[in-house]
């Protein structure tokens, strides 16, 4: 039996992990003194509660090999066979750890392989839904494997930050064009795909910001997310502009992961797989 096997930041709800025997491997958060295992999307409000409390900029931590080495044992010992989704390993090393993990499980290399999805969040859950239908399928793990490196071209996630603030905290933005573009307003439209994170706007506002951002969702998407981090207040206006473009079409909802929403702050994205 092919089993899926994923870190924490692809926002697998409880339910349907529990529905597909995925098995998730957490990333973990520090808030100061504060120690957060990032959980599932019905758990993240007590992390965003923290952090916009705090004066401590969060510091992430991608899982331990030995909770890799835990989890792949399970597969061997069961005579199992996995595919591993981590977050893209541009922005983690949740990849580069899972692979050295799977090094020290004899036999592990047989009957497992890790993937980098070089994407996040939502993006990785749906390259996870198409694998799991894969498997319902009867296909082999080399066939999910390949159709699953065809899928990540198509994989993109874009957001906007509401405010500069936590890009400035995490080094990626100085402080001087943090305070410049906080008070001309200027919202940077970030978009992630095939592990390249790069600005693709600058835009004066957020009203111009949205429109922009939901431009760049393709009409042949198969599934389109409109995401909200920490309580973003421009999550509604969001929302209600994805279904305005695509008024025939299923718009599906979530939380941005809190190991990102720890760089970037409260944010609104979008994000599909063509």
């Amino acid at each position: 039996m092919i089993k899926i096997i994923t870190d924490s930041t692809a926002s697998v709800t409880k339910e349907y992990a529990a529905q597909h025997d995925i098995a998730i491997v957490p990333l973990k958060i520090n808030i100061g003194e504060r120690e957060f295992y990032e959980g599932t999307p019905d758990t993240y409000q007590e992390f965003y509660d923290a952090m916009l409390s705090s004066r401590e900029f969060p510091k992430t931590t991608q899982p331990s090999t030995q909770a890799y080495m835990d989890a792949f044992q399970k597969i061997v010992d069961a005579g199992d066979e996995a595919i591993v989704f981590c977050i893209g390993s541009y922005l983690s090393g949740s990849y580069n750890g899972a692979c050295l993990a799977l090094k020290e499980v004899e036999g592990g290399s047989d009957c497992i392989t890790v993937v980098d999805s070089q994407c996040c969040g939502q993006t990785t859950l749906m390259l996870i839904e198409d694998a799991v239908a894969d498997i319902e399928k009867g296909l082999s793990r080399e066939e999910i494997v390949a159709n699953i490196q065809k899928n990540i071209k198509g994989a993109e996630i874009c957001f906007c930050p509401d405010n500069l603030e936590y890009l400035r905290r995490g080094g990626r933005l100085g402080k001087i064009s943090a305070m410049l573009g906080t008070i001309l307003k200027i919202k940077p439209l970030l978009s992630f795909k095939e592990n390249t994170l790069k600005c693709v706007h600058k835009v004066i506002g957020i009203a111009k910001a949205i429109p922009l951002m939901i431009a760049r969702i393709p009409e042949t998407a198969r599934k389109i997310y409109a995401l909200s981090a920490v309580n973003s207040k421009y999550f509604s206006l969001l929302l209600e502009k994805v279904k305005e473009r695509f008024p025939n079409r299923e718009i599906l909802t979530g939380e941005i992961c809190p190991v990102v929403s720890s760089h970037v702050g409260p944010a609104v994205g979008v994000s599909w797989v063509e």
